[in-house]
């Protein structure tokens, strides 16, 4: 070899050719850089989607029971909140849910959830995995297992959708089943176009060379992180292609309809969730925040209520004009109730002994309440219902085998859903 070989010019393929044989790939590399592009680009004209699909309505901070499905007006306990009745003998909601107390008929609610957390972060955790959180074992969230069991892999559109989400962990499952975060529904979502000189079959070029560098990196020990980051990358990309990425674009939607829902973050996400249920996606979650109560409470509910009430209520019109309701499960609760007693701020406290849920579609059979508290609002009247017992009824109505062990190699067997739950059945029709 002259010792002038250095100065002779290196072609971009005899380049790559000595970028791969120093990573000791040079088989390999090309093999996961097409994987990488078919993936990319999938079979986006035969997807399937979802059948099933799970709208998870997640009101964080813990909203009053009083203030919204089991009212005690004229107590102690109930303050100055008063109810609407509903066609529903003996059935009332709070004064601040017109609109639901007129959908009554298509509603279900749970007045006896019974928690074991009374701390913020712990009982998120646990009404989004539906076993007690530990450190031991990263858990998957509600949305990321409905996601995993029913939602098809090879859909354009990632299937478990967040707005403003609280919870991001898909655990175990992976990330293939990772939420999609949006942040705000009122706003574009950020690099899901093409830069400016850059088209699909560029971007093709430029992943083959990424999966040819990271070819050393996984066959000398990283192979587990390199195929995660294919995974995130074909995700990306897979949606960058698809025209079904309008489902984000809200602005398609008449003023009527984007008002309806009201125009906040939150109305918009419940717009949102409707747009993609409708195109597949097997589970969406939208979060109202602010409901911790401990200061002005009868301030703060009621406003929070009217949100809930506009947005909740349009998305149940919406899916039942679609044909949509009765396939789409709505969940509606947050991490725990709120105390009888009213504090010294006008507010009230942690109450994890009962809670209210609300259940529409998904084969629900509306028009009921399920469960009762005293007149003080303290005790449950006879058994309370577990987080395990709703987490099972969720995976019977959307159609998951919640007793799939599917921790994988390395990490203790575990059932995907507590097998101390059971389906709260009274809830479905016959």
């Amino acid at each position: 070899m002259s010792c002038c070989d250095h100065e002779l010019p290196v072609s971009r393929r005899g380049w790559l050719t000595r970028v791969v044989q120093a990573g000791g790939a040079a088989l390999l590399a090309p093999s996961l850089a097409d994987l990488f592009v078919q993936s990319a680009r999938g079979q986006q004209a035969g997807a399937r989607t979802a059948k099933k699909h799970l709208v998870l309505v997640w009101l964080a901070g813990g909203p009053s029971q009083f203030e919204t499905f089991d009212p005690k007006p004229g107590t102690p306990a109930g303050g100055p909140t008063g109810a609407l009745p509903t066609d529903v003998p003996g059935w009332s909601f709070s004064e601040h849910l017109p609109l639901l107390r007129d959908r009554a008929g298509q509603l279900a609610v749970l007045r006896t959830l019974r928690s074991t957390e009374g701390s913020h972060a712990r009982a998120t955790d646990l009404l989004h995995f539906g076993y007690t959180p530990t450190p031991a074992l990263a858990l998957p969230t509600i949305g990321s297992i409905v996601a995993h069991q029913i939602g098809d892999p090879d859909h354009p559109l990632p299937p478990f959708v967040q707005v403003d989400g609280m919870v991001g962990s898909s655990g175990y499952l992976g990330v293939d089943v990772s939420p999609f975060v949006v942040r705000d529904p009122n706003k574009p979502i950020e690099n899901l176009t093409y830069r400016r000189g850059v088209d699909a079959t560029r971007l093709d070029r430029r992943e083959r060379l990424r999966a040819v560098l990271e070819a050393g990196f996984a066959a000398g020990g990283g192979g587990h992180e390199a195929k995660k980051h294919d995974t995130l990358r074909a995700r990306a990309r897979r949606l960058m292609d698809t025209e079904l990425v309008t489902a984000f674009e809200l602005a398609e939607e008449p003023d009527a309809v984007r008002d309806g829902y009201g125009r906040g973050s939150f109305g918009q996400g419940m717009l949102l969730a409707r747009r993609l249920v409708e195109r597949g996606v097997a589970a969406v979650e939208v979060t109202l925040r602010g409901w911790d109560t401990h200061l002005d409470n009868f301030i703060t509910s009621p406003k929070l209520c009217r949100e809930l009430d506009q947005a909740l209520s349009a998305l149940i019109d919406e899916l039942r004009a679609r044909s949509l309701h009765e396939d789409t499960l709505i969940v509606c609760l947050g991490e725990f109730g709120r105390s009888p007693t009213i504090n010294a701020n006008a507010g009230r406290d942690h109450w994890p002994s009962n809670q209210c849920v609300l259940f529409s579609g998904g084969g629900v059979r509306g028009g009921q309440v399920l469960g009762a508290t005293d007149e003080t609002g303290e005790h449950v009247v006879g058994a309370p219902a577990t987080v395990a017992d709703l987490f099972a009824t969720i995976a019977a109505s959307v159609g998951v085998d919640g007793s799939k062990d599917l921790t994988g190699s390395g990490t203790r067997p575990m059932n995907l859903i507590d097998p101390a739950g059971k389906p709260i059945r009274e809830l479905f029709k016959a």
